[in-house]
């Protein structure tokens, strides 16, 4: 086979994906109310869901990254790194990817394919490549955050001078 189809998600991502597709196209365009939107599910953001559905998201990206590395990626430094959910950076922006690249591949014309193409795929890879630099990710070997120990610096100093929690 030339090219190799795109994973379909898992169930429990299309159910969510349909319900918030019958929330925006609801009958008479009355606007749905905010809060009742930001209190449903989203699955390009894992962090809106529930456990069981962020580890679908999570399995379903899992899939992707092996075909977006397959069809995409020429170079070994093009590679998605195999520690990807170790990455936040990554790990926030994978859902979103595969969404876009689902609802591209459900149009009934080319245009949002076009768009993911140009778009979404070389901007998501740029931000990638450019927050992993020239870590050891990119040729197989996990390197540890390396801003962590300022980061754990900057959060115990806000909390020791009260500004506040830091997540």
């Amino acid at each position: 086979m030339i090219v190799l189809p795109f994973p379909a998600p898992p169930l429990a991502v299309l159910a969510a994906l349909d319900l918030l597709r019958s929330v925006h196209g609801r009958e008479g365009g009355q606007a749905f109310p905010a809060s009742a939107v930001a209190e449903l599910e989203r699955p390009w953001e894992p962090a809106s869901c529930t456990a069981e559905l962020a580890e679908s998201i999570w399995s379903w990206c899992d899939d992707v990254v092996l075909w977006l590395n397959h069809e995409f990626a020429w170079r070994p430094a093009q590679l998605i790194p195999a520690c990807w959910r170790e990455h936040p950076h990554i790990a926030r922006e994978l859902p979103v990817l595969a969404v876009l690249r689902w609802e591209a591949e459900a149009s009934a014309a080319p245009g949002q394919i076009e768009d993911w193409n140009r778009y979404a795929l070389p901007t998501f890879c740029d931000r990638m490549t450019d927050r992993l630099g020239e870590s050891t990710c990119r040729t197989g070997r996990h390197q540890a955050w390396p801003a962590q120990g300022r980061y754990a610096h900057s959060a115990s100093q806000q909390r020791m001078a009260g500004r506040g929690p830091v997540p």
